[in-house]
């Protein structure tokens, strides 16, 4: 079924937070960041809009009326808006961030929202709040952020969230097996980015303040925890280098 085209919601100053001698060391994602948010992640990561759009194709299609949509480090809840401003039957929507600043731009994001939906938007730690019975569970660009000894509980937690048939679209940037391949990875992000408009000096700046702070998996390890998690069907629906995008099912 054909429905009506949505552009996404990005708003944000211009990221030149690592452009001065003052930054977010190590990186955080606070009022500083939330700020410049938007516009970081569009130059930051590839096929960001692409990626965006395409969650929402794959949301619309396994979302089972009755149940939540829960987007998982939802940030400035771009991925929401687009979901909801896509789908037209009503559904519940359940976004949480643990950054205060991230669920502030959110709230002014979500204000929006067709009246045939419920938002819920919390700030608080997705290790303990409880989760709704959902069909369809976004965290992308978030597990990496999470330390490696709370991953699988929560991919558990997810997995036990959802209802037979529902999805998990998980977006993450990836650690390559082959070192040599690694290296390759790295200096064509590194390009990437400066295409996208960021010097040299702020590419290495914010590299130094995101180590041991955004620790990536491989996707053989992305699966793996997939699999002991319960997920039956896990496919890989978009690449771009150290870049993925991978859809798990709970089966019937």
């Amino acid at each position: 079924m054909d429905r009506p085209q949505v552009e996404l919601k990005l708003i944000s100053h211009n990221d030149d937070i690592f452009a001065g001698r003052h930054y977010p060391k190590p990186f955080a994602f606070n009022h500083e960041v939330a700020e410049v948010f938007d516009d970081m992640v569009q130059r930051s990561i590839p096929l960001y809009r692409d990626v965006t759009r395409f969650t929402a194709d794959w949301v619309l299609h396994f979302y089972q009326p009755g149940t939540a949509i829960i987007d998982i480090g939802c940030s400035t809840g771009t991925t929401t808006h687009h979901i909801a401003h896509r789908l037209d039957q009503s559904a519940q929507f359940f976004a949480i961030d643990s950054s205060q600043a991230m669920i502030e731009r959110a709230q002014d994001k979500l204000s929006d929202l067709p009246s045939r939906h419920q938002l819920t938007l919390k700030c608080s730690d997705v290790m303990i709040v409880a989760l709704p019975k959902s069909s369809a569970v976004v965290i992308n660009y978030t597990l990496q952020f999470l330390p490696v000894s709370q991953r699988n509980t929560l991919l558990q937690r997810i997995f036990d969230s959802l209802v037979p048939g529902g999805i998990l679209m998980i977006s993450e940037k990836v650690r390559l097996n082959s070192p040599s391949f690694q290296e390759l990875s790295t200096n064509l992000y590194e390009q990437f980015k400066e295409k996208q408009g960021y010097s040299r000096t702020e590419i290495e700046k914010k590299k130094e303040a995101l180590e041991n702070v955004l620790i990536p998996f491989t996707e053989d390890e992305h699966r793996q925890a997939l699999k002991l998690s319960g997920f039956d069907h896990i496919e890989s629906v978009m690449k771009w280098n150290n870049f993925m995008t991978l859809v798990a099912m709970k089966g019937y």
